[in-house]
């Protein structure tokens, strides 16, 4: 079966996976001190622009003791006049097979919903589910601390979010803040999708 726009997506989600799964070690910590440095910006000064984290979680972030969600990343090459690859070292050649029969799944009557997150990128705050489901309302109203990405492969539905409906078809990319209450409805026999959840930061 082909699916509008696959190719493209499949590539964007492996670009992030890599991210994902580089280690701490590698990130991009070093680059970051340099190009600060390189523009003669103190710790203060760019947590200050960034906004979202203070002096000490990028002095740790710079000095490999943590890494940085890509959304602090892309605000971190913003403020350094960078594009955000520029920070991203090539992880050590790894790869991880899941088998199928070592998926998880969760099913309800109205879907069912694969669990193909590894486990080091589920600690990372970070989920990604298959997702079948009938035709219907299938995930009622309620919220979340995060963001999700969506990517509609079979079937069309009505995403309500915060009272406002939108019509999703094969093909369509949906982001949004799950912090507003949402649900969704299948249109369709089968809906298919794929979901990434991106968990809300702990403060620091």
């Amino acid at each position: 079966m082909s699916y509008p726009g696959k190719a493209n997506m499949l590539s964007s989600l492996f670009a992030y996976g890599i991210y994902l799964c580089m280690d701490v070690k590698n990130g991009p910590g070093q680059k970051i001190r340099a190009r600060r440095k390189a523009l003669g910006l103190s710790l203060r000064e760019l947590a200050g622009r960034i906004g979202s984290i203070s002096a000490m979680t990028l002095h740790r972030i710079e000095t490999g003791k943590t890494s940085p969600s890509v959304s602090v990343l892309a605000e971190i090459a913003h403020h350094l006049a960078q594009p955000i690859e520029y920070f991203l070292k090539d992880p050590e050649p790894k790869i991880h097979i899941t088998r199928k029969e070592e998926v998880s799944v969760a099913q309800s009557e109205t879907m069912t919903l694969r669990l193909i997150t590894p486990p080091w990128v589920r600690a990372k705050n970070v989920l990604v589910n298959l997702g079948e489901a009938k035709r219907g309302k299938f995930i009622d109203s309620h919220t979340e601390k995060g963001f999700s990405l969506v990517y509609i492969l079979e079937g069309e539905c009505l995403f309500e979010h915060d009272g406002k409906q939108f019509n999703l078809k094969p093909g369509d990319v949906l982001f949004y803040n799950a912090r507003y209450a949402h649900s969704v409805t299948s249109l369709s026999e089968k809906h298919i999708f794929v979901s990434i959840f991106f968990k809300e930061d702990t403060p620091d």
